[in-house]
Formats: structure tokens, sequence, C-alpha cells
């Protein structure tokens, strides 16, 4: 007997709320504002007190009152629209009257057009007015903090991690891509060129500066699909260059340095000048000399401020990270620390999903050279955190040198260009913690197979 199947119903996008990564408030997605797409708005007329049309740029209140946090004057900007309505003041303008104002892509409100009859696809966070990444809504987002003292090599660790994501292995199948070409040039002037081009250390950040986040997606596991590349995985990723000494401060913490309180997971950074080890260190080895601050704050001191400060990292997946593993390559008299053949001095080989049996090993590793030189430390790690690993790495592979620079002096690169070793170890055992990638060897798939779409963004910048 022939039976008439039903044609399956197709299965309803995935909307994931959002959380700016600016003020970090979470909202739905169906709750976004707009920023018009020209100046057009009503305003009250000074002479005649009746509404009248104007073509120029608007305070945003709510975009001055985040800028106004960090002492700065926010820049005039376009009309706001705000689709559920229920907002008061002439920076707004209202929806198109007729037809259908807002257009939905993916289960998302993508665009609207305005009472003026012009359309904006820019979208803003309902709190802060500041712009939404494209991907919001489409997928999940996540904050992954850098913390840790001064002068530890945040910045740097930054710098060289974005550019290992890069070229992770094709195992992988992945992309990291910057969200807007302002994320791009700021990487590309501020911290790609000095390092990788010519070959100097960016400066510390300091405690005053505004912190503008860089905003990346990474897609994992891409597959063409009808000519589409197609990801199993599509996340937003956000990075922060904060100052390291600004984390003993409150105020610092509630401002510029907020996404620490509302991160997914962290990676915090300690010096090995920070330990037992540093005397030693800086005695044999005049690059660590260099690095030598006397009457700094040792590790166990800087994980105090931390938690101190309110921030809820109890749970969340922590890498604690042993930077400039470079300065401690084994002499006859630091044979104690890490064995002259040590796997910290090897770069990292996961091949598509986090080799387990590396991390285990190098974890055994650096939480021995904790219990030797920074015993509290490390008892104050294992009781604070609850998910919790130790890695080694170095963004530079070798020494620096000071050179002066237009007047100024900077750190060089000896070696003249970051050579990492294990750069991005810490931060691929992150993402398995948060289900991104495996920890087992992916399964061969069958090449051109059809697939679930799994939501709008995923093809979006396919072609």
């Amino acid at each position: 007997m022939i039976t008439n199947k039903k044609r399956p119903e197709p299965e309803a996008p995935v909307v994931y709320p959002i959380k700016c990564p600016y003020c970090f408030k979470s909202f739905e997605a169906n709750e976004v504002h707009f920023r018009a797409s020209s100046p057009k708005h009503y305003a009250v007329s000074p002479q005649n007190g009746e509404r009248v049309i104007r073509e120029d740029s608007i305070v945003d209140r709510n975009l001055a009152d985040y800028y106004r946090q960090f002492g700065r004057q926010a820049p005039r900007r376009f009309p706001i629209i705000a689709p559920a309505g229920n907002v008061t003041g002439d920076e707004y303008i209202g929806l198109a009257l007729g037809g259908e104002p807002i257009e939905y892509r993916g289960g998302v409100m993508y665009s609207v057009k305005d009472e003026f009859g012009n359309e904006s696809e820019k979208r803003l966070c309902p709190f802060c007015h500041n712009d939404l990444p494209k991907s919001a809504g489409y997928t999940k987002s996540y904050t992954i903090a850098f913390a840790g003292d001064t002068a530890v090599g945040k910045t740097v660790y930054m710098t060289t991690l974005i550019n290992r994501l890069q070229f992770l292995d094709d195992g992988f199948r992945s992309m990291l891509m910057p969200l807007t070409s302002s994320v791009s040039d700021k990487y590309d002037t501020y911290y790609f060129t000095p390092m990788y081009k010519e070959g100097l250390l960016p400066e510390h950040t300091h405690v005053n500066e505004v912190v503008e986040p860089l905003i990346y997606e990474l897609r994992v596991g891409i597959n063409k699909v009808n000519g589409d590349n197609v990801a199993d995985k599509v996340i937003t990723l956000t990075f922060y260059d904060v100052a390291g000494d600004g984390i003993k401060n409150a105020d610092y913490v509630n401002t510029r340095a907020r996404h620490l309180k509302y991160a997914d997971a962290f990676i915090y950074m300690v010096d090995p000048m920070q330990t037992g080890a540093a005397q030693r260190l800086a005695a044999l080895n005049s690059n660590a000399g260099a690095d030598y601050i006397v009457g700094r704050g040792d590790a166990v001191k800087i994980l105090e401020s931390f938690f101190t400060q309110d921030i809820d990292f109890k749970d969340k997946p922590t890498a604690i990270v042993l930077t400039k593993s470079d300065l401690l390559k084994s002499t006859e008299s630091t044979q104690r620390y890490f064995d002259r053949n040590s796997t910290i001095y090897e770069q990292c080989s996961h091949k598509g999903y986090l080799d387990t049996e590396q991390v285990e090993k190098i974890n055994g590793e650096v939480h021995n050279f904790f219990g030797i030189t920074a015993p509290l430390f490390r008892k104050n790690v294992d009781f604070m955190f609850n998910n919790v690993k130790y890695f080694a790495v170095s963004a530079l592979g070798g020494p620096t040198e000071t050179v002066n620079v237009d007047g100024i002096d900077r750190k060089k690169i000896t070696n003249g260009i970051p050579q990492e070793i294990r750069v991005e170890e810490p931060f691929l055992w992150i993402l398995a913690q948060l289900g991104i990638i495996s920890e087992n060897a992916p399964e061969e798939k069958p090449k051109n197979t059809e697939k679930k779409s799994g939501g709008f963004f995923k093809k979006l910048f396919s072609k």
C-alpha cells in the first residue's frame, strides 16, 4: 500500500538571548533598538514650540550615560528606533506606518524601516545604545577574561593568541574573523603590526584608558553544504585588554574592567617572577633579571585582590597560566622546577580536538612548580576554583631587549618576531569546557551531504 507521507515541518530557528559586550546587561533579541540610517528626526522648535523635522545628529542619552562613567563625552549620533516602543525623547523616531516595517531573518529582528522610509540594520543594546555584534541573537556569545597583575604579559598573550587562533590545526576546520572592520583595524594597528612586523612589545595598558573590546566570530567544524560554508558551532568571542593593577581597585573593576564580573571563563596569568623562583631566575638569567620588579606583589596577593572584587569565578572554567616559560629553561640550579626535556618547552599539537593527555601532563608539571615556588598560591587556587587547570606558555618564545624608539625606551623581541609556545592550549581547554570543541577525535564525516541549517547566521557570511 502506498501512503502519502507529510512533508516534515521546518524546525523553528534557535534564537539566543543577548548579553551586551559593553554594559553586560542581558535581554531578548526582540528588545533591541536600532540606529537610524539618516539624521532626520522631530524636535521642538525654540521659536514657536512646534515639532519640526530636523536633519542633524542627536545627543543619545543612553550612550552619554555609558561614556560618562569613563569621564568621556559621547559622540553625537543619528536618532534611535525602538521597535517595541515605550520610550520617550526627541532622540527617538518611530516605525513606518504602512507595510511591514520590521524584517526578521532566522527568527531574529534583522532590520527596520523608520517613519521617514529609511531602512536600518544597525542593532543597538537597548540599555547603553552601543552597537551589537552582527551575530547577536543568532549565536551564543562568550566573554573570556584575562586576569593577572601588571607586566605578566596579558597584552602580549592576547595578541599572540588571536594570531594563533587564525591558524589552528586544519582538523578543527575553523575560522576566526573580526566582526567589524574597526576591530580588524584596531588589532592590526595596536597589536599585530608592532609585534609581528616591528618586533616591538605593545605598551602596558594604563588604568585611565577606556577599554574597547575586540569582538570576533569563531566558526568550528566548517563543511561545504550545497556550496555554502556551514559550521557546526558559531560563537562570538569578546576580548578585553585591561590594566593589571586595576584589578586591585573596585571602581576600576566596576567600570573599565566590569567584564571580569560577567566573564564565562578566565585565563588567570602568573609571571614566574611573582613566585619564590624570582631571585634565583634573576641571578641566572639576565632577561629574567630585567623583568624582576622589587616590591612587586607576589602571586597570592594578586589572587587575593581577585577574590575580594566580588567576581563570580568559582565554577567557571579557569586556566591558571604560568607565563614567560622560556625564562624557566632548566639549568643545574633550576632542575627542581622543570626537567630539561619538559613538555612546557614544546609546541602543543591538538589536531582537531583537545588532547587531554597533553593537558594533564602540563597540568601536573605546572601544579608541581607552584607547589615548590608558591605553595600558598597553589593551595588557594585549588580551594577557590572548582573547574581549574594549570598551563605554561611563552608568547614570545625568547628574550627581549630594550631599544630607544623616538626617544622612548621600548622592549624589542630579540629573535625578531614572536615564536609562540603552547599559547593556544589554555584557550582550547576552555573551549572544550564550554562545549565548543571536542575532547575526542572527530569521526570522519561524508562530504557535501545535506545537514540541518543550524540558524540563519551560520550562512550569513558564507558566500
